[in-house]
């Protein structure tokens, strides 16, 4: 059983123990609340000064001293004493904690516990002791220590605590950051931080360089704001970086060969380091091109260095070689072939013969590069182009059926054949081989050909062209072909309508331009009405020089077509072959005159009439306006005469033509007439085109009768109404009894259908020859009346011009000098108007006098200006230009009187004057000699004008003038001895020679007057005439000797210098010393070739 002394002490001890675990229970509670403090104050701390690392080193060394202390002190030692582990409190330490809680028993506690100790120590004296502490603890028996400590004494720490906690998750809340920031930095405390700036640097670009290439750095910035500049450190420098707008900056490092550390600052804030890390990149070293052309290009092999983009000819070998630095493996891949090439080297050689463009591509790599592509190159496979071909072409001017052709033929690399090919409508084409030197890939080549020996019908279509071929090797050669050409050879019903299309053209078309002379003239007037009376403003003036410049450029265009339309018409009848040598030299001479319609002296007159658009000088303006009317009123009546030569001429054509289809026709139905009863359906068929073919011929004459009775003078070719009804009825006869099987009766009709056409023909024929021979004896009786007037006129002009030189503008006959020129020009007027009537009908008149007629007219009225306006001296000069036109006139009067006489006498078809198409050494240098003396008889004349010509005075200078006269008289003597210049060409030098010794005679009587200078006139005349005379009985000659057109087809070439087409053309083309790539070469050459063609068109 347990004592009370066991009892008591066991109750001290479980006071003890429960003391303890309140200490541990209150120990754990402050600790936890002191570390929560704690953390809480660094973190405050930490959060807002960003502390050094040694101030936060120190601080968390103290503050984990402190919890260490806090720990030992009120969680271990408690600890120790709980499990009698060192030192406890004691049981009086114990009692009196117990009396803290029970007062009342602190001293019955304290005297139990000593009388206890005192009793332990005596036991066996202290029975009495022992009795008393057990009634003592007795007492206490029923007292627990325990009680006196409540763990509800530690609620208060645990309100801390809370309190503590709500504080933190309060912080939390409002500063989410907080924890997380500060409590990193209290981690690394040994770490240093730096409050964060306003903006952060953000690296953009990948950190990774290639060896020896530029790398961007780009750097953005994110914050409150953007930094106004940033800049870039390394090696010890700073470098400030671009401003791309909106925070973002950049820096371009160049060639890179290293690695490279780098920060970034703006300001206060500083970036931590970078490493922009360096790798090694292959790089092509060498790349080298064999270019191997194919053997027929004719090219020799070429290299190419560095280059990887290539052009030449398909079918080439090409043999690469190719070498790189910092690289494993080199390879090729070509697109289009789908072909590679790998070579584990930094080496590669490789060759291919390449028939098309292809792509390819050079790849390199090494251990930091698989197989990176380095480049991409093309190949361009030049094809073999067609070859070209351009031509130009010539007709002949003898025979319409002969062509000549220029050409140009190029290829890149030569040629294999050139043709020559034509095909008649209905047959297969033939060719004919051209010769041409094959290995010369551009040049020219000649060649004629005649359509006549082709054996065409007429109403033939023949279409012909040239074909060149290329000596292309590898896709076989290749041709092209010229533009196709038609040669047509009309039947006469064609010929006669096309020929009439084109004359109602040209009819209009010179209304048209009458038309517009006549407005020209209008506006002229209206200009200077409005310069005398002030009545319009200088814009309005403006205008009307506007509207006659906008009138002549009309006028200009408009006899360009008929030009064009006259070349047509005779290129035309050339063609047709229905042109006699009559037709051929009217043809001519109405050309002339075409081409000098207008003349370089009235497109001057309209240059200096625009000029005065500026000036608007009234004067001026008048007087050149005036001459501008009367210009036009020429160019109209030059119009009329044309017209009416072309008009006549157009019905002598008719005639031949209509003559012609006649004959061919009765020949037709007298074939007909022969024929067979197996060959009925084919004779009915005949018979009804040939009715079809005098019906157009009956019509087509009707319409030239109607013509001829619309011209001045109408032709005479009776009445052939009773031949044209005989003719129908016997066709339609013919034609009813074949129908009716009747064949011996058709076959008579035929005949005599045949019959009477051929009788219409040669009636018509000799009615327009008996009409062209009256007409010629009038025209000539005329012409030989008219030259008598004008020797007549230019008697009494000369008259003029004597009177006027004795008397000045202050005597008073000098009015009568006026009258006088005014009715010389009335009288004029009515022999121009004579010579303008029969320049309308005869083309030789027409084409010898020309605008002389008009010229004069000029002159005569400048001259009576001149005379009214007391201008004595200035109308003298103007009169003695007039006398030379009324003498150069009267001269080609005369010779024009002369050729319709030898026409009317030998019954020739036309004169040949005028053709001028070489020149003789001997005459070209007597004309000279001639010329030379009519300068100096005219300055003896003059001088003897101005009363300086007395004998003794001039007779040096004639002395000297018959000394050269009888020189030139020797020289003519000699070429009449020597001959061989023809019959007329020698009685035209006797001439000369006796009209020479008539002027001797004059100079010698010192008698020189204005007949002698005439007569020195026609010296020059007949020496022209002599020349061409001469020349064109060599040319006759030449041509009797050979074959015309064998001889012009042996040499086309000459036939394109004679004609001068494109002199230079061949110096252009062949020039070696323009060097050009071949894309620019080919675009020059191509233009020479346009140009050629359009000087040969």
């Amino acid at each position: 059983m347990e004592s009370n002394q066991d009892i008591f002490i066991e109750k001290l001890d479980n006071f003890i123990r429960k003391y303890y675990q309140f200490q541990i229970l209150r120990g754990l509670l402050l600790t936890i609340l002191f570390l929560i403090v704690l953390y809480l104050s660094l973190s405050v701390f930490e959060y807002h000064l960003y502390l050094s690392a040694r101030i936060k080193t120190i601080l968390v060394l103290i503050g984990a001293s402190l919890q260490l202390i806090v720990f030992v002190r009120l969680i271990f030692l408690p600890l120790r004493g709980l499990i009698n582990k060192g030192s406890r409190i004691s049981y009086r330490k114990a009692i009196s904690l117990i009396s803290a809680h029970f007062p009342e028993l602190e001293d019955r506690l304290l005297n139990t516990y000593e009388l206890n100790e005192n009793a332990l120590q005596n036991p066996e004296d202290n029975a009495l002791l022992i009795a008393s502490i057990n009634q003592r603890i007795s007492s206490l028996k029923l007292l627990s220590f325990r009680e006196s400590i409540s763990f509800k004494d530690a609620y208060i720490y645990f309100k801390y605590l809370i309190g503590v906690l709500i504080l933190s998750v309060i912080i939390y809340i409002a500063f989410p950051d907080f924890y997380p920031s500060s409590g990193q930095r209290l981690v690394h405390f040994r770490e240093n931080f730096k409050a964060p700036a306003d903006f952060d640097f953000l690296v953009e670009s990948d950190l990774v360089a290639e060896k020896g290439e530029d790398y961007l750095l780009r750097v953005r910035t994110e914050g409150k704001y953007y930094p106004k500049s940033v800049e870039l450190l390394f090696g010890g420098q700073k470098y400030l970086m671009l401003d791309n707008d909106s925070g973002v900056f950049t820096y371009e490092f160049r060639n890179i060969n290293s690695e490279i550390s780098f920060a970034l600052q703006s300001g206060k804030t500083k970036s931590p380091f970078y490493q922009l890390r360096v790798k090694s990149k292959p790089v092509l070293d060498k790349l080298e091109i064999k270019i191997n052309p194919p053997f027929y290009t004719g090219l020799s092999s070429r290299i190419e260095s560095q280059i990887g983009d290539v052009s030449f000819p398909v079918g080439s070998r090409l043999e690469w070689l190719i070498e790189a630095y910092d690289a494993d493996t080199l390879s090729l891949h070509f697109m289009k072939m789908d072909k590679s090439i790998a070579q584990a080297d930094s080496k590669l050689q490789f060759a291919e013969t390449i028939l098309e463009s292809d792509t390819y591509e050079i790849s390199l790599a090494n251990s930091e590069y698989d197989h990176a592509i380095y480049a991409r190159y093309q190949l361009e496979a030049l094809p073999d182009q067609y070859p070209s071909i351009g031509i130009s072409m010539q007709n002949d001017s003898l025979n319409a059926a002969a062509y000549y052709f220029k050409g140009v033929i190029k290829d890149d690399y030569g040629f294999s054949k050139l043709r020559f090919a034509y095909e008649v409508e209905g047959e297969s084409a033939k060719f004919l081989s051209v010769p041409i030197q094959k290995n010369i890939n551009r040049q020219e080549f000649y060649f004629a050909f005649d359509f006549s020996s082709a054996n065409l019908a007429q109403g033939s279509r023949v279409q012909y062209y040239f074909e060149v071929f290329d000596n292309d090797a590898i896709n076989k050669p290749k041709s092209t072909k010229s533009d196709f050409l038609n040669y047509y050879l009309p039947n006469a019903e064609q010929v006669f309508e096309l020929n009439s299309h084109i004359q109602d053209s040209l009819t209009s078309k010179m209304e048209k331009g009458k038309e517009i002379s006549q407005s020209i003239q209008q506006e002229v007037h209206k200009l200077q009405k409005s310069l005398l009376d002030d009545s319009s403003d200088q814009w309005q003036q403006n205008q009307m020089f506007q509207e006659i410049e906008a009138q002549k450029n009309h006028l200009e265009n408009l006899l360009k077509e008929i030009k064009k339309d006259n070349a047509r018409k005779n290129q035309l009848m050339k063609a047709a072959g229905l042109q006699d040598s009559l037709l051929l030299d009217k043809q001519k001479k109405i050309e002339e005159l075409m081409e000098k319609i207008l003349d370089d002296e009235l497109k001057n007159l309209f240059d200096e009439f625009n000029k005065l658009a500026e000036e608007l000088d009234r004067e001026k303006m008048n007087k050149l306006g005036n001459q501008l009317k009367m210009s036009m009123d020429d160019f109209q009546k030059q119009l009329d005469r044309n017209l009416q030569l072309l008009e006549r001429y157009e019905i002598e054509l008719g005639v031949k033509q209509l003559s012609a289809r006649l004959e061919k026709l009765a020949e037709e139905q007298k074939a007909l007439s022969q024929f067979k009863r197996k060959d009925k359906e084919t004779a009915i068929r005949e018979q009804v085109s040939a009715k079809m073919k005098w019906e157009r011929i009956e019509k087509d004459l009707d319409d030239m009768m109607k013509k001829n009775s619309e011209i001045q003078k109408p032709y005479k070719l009776g009445d052939l109404e009773s031949e044209k009804d005989e003719i129908q009825k016997s066709m339609q006869e013919s034609l009813d009894q074949l129908r009716e099987n009747n064949m011996g009766k058709a076959g008579k009709s035929l005949n005599k259908s045949s019959q009477k056409q051929s009788q219409m023909a040669q009636k018509l024929s000799k009615a327009m020859a008996g009409s062209m021979s009256m007409q010629m004896s009038i025209d000539s009786d005329m012409l030989s009346k008219l030259l008598n007037n004008l020797i007549d006129f230019s008697f009494q002009q000369e008259k003029l011009i004597l009177d006027l030189q004795k008397i000045n503008y202050q005597n008073p006959l000098y009015v009568s000098i006026i009258d006088r020129q005014g009715l010389l020009k009335e009288e004029y007027q009515l022999l121009q108007d004579s010579l303008l009537s029969l320049s309308s009908r005869t083309p030789q008149v027409a084409a010898l006098i020309g605008n002389r007629i008009f010229d004069l007219e000029n002159l005569l009225n400048q001259s009576l200006d001149e005379l009214n306006s007391r201008r004595v001296y200035q109308a003298r000069v103007t009169q003695q230009k007039s006398m030379t036109e009324i003498n150069e006139l009267a001269v080609f009067l005369s010779e024009a009187l002369k050729q319709l006489m030898e026409q009317m006498a030998n019954g020739m078809p036309g004169s040949q004057m005028g053709d001028k198409k070489g020149n003789q050494p001997s005459f070209s240098g007597m004309k000279s000699q001639q010329e030379s003396l009519k300068k100096m008889l005219e300055q003896m004349i003059q001088g003897m004008k101005d009363g300086k010509g007395k004998p003794g005075q001039e007779g040096e200078k004639m002395g000297k003038y018959l000394r050269e006269q009888e020189m030139f008289r020797q020289k003519m003597n000699e070429m009449i001895q020597h001959g061989g210049h023809g019959e007329q060409t020698e009685k035209v030098l006797r001439e000369v020679m006796r009209m020479m010794e008539q002027t001797e005679i004059e100079i010698s009587n010192f008698s020189i007057n204005q007949q002698t200078l005439i007569r020195q006139n026609k010296i020059m005349t007949r020496l022209l005439e002599a020349e061409n005379s001469s020349r064109e009985k060599d040319f006759d000659k030449k041509r009797e000797s050979k074959s015309g057109l064998n001889h012009k087809l042996s040499n086309p070439k000459a036939i394109f210098k004679y004609k001068k087409i494109d002199p230079e053309f061949d110096d252009l083309f062949n020039d070696s010393n323009v060097k050009l790539i071949d894309y620019y070469n080919k675009i020059y050459l191509d233009y020479l070739i346009r140009l050629n063609d359009g000087k040969s068109r």
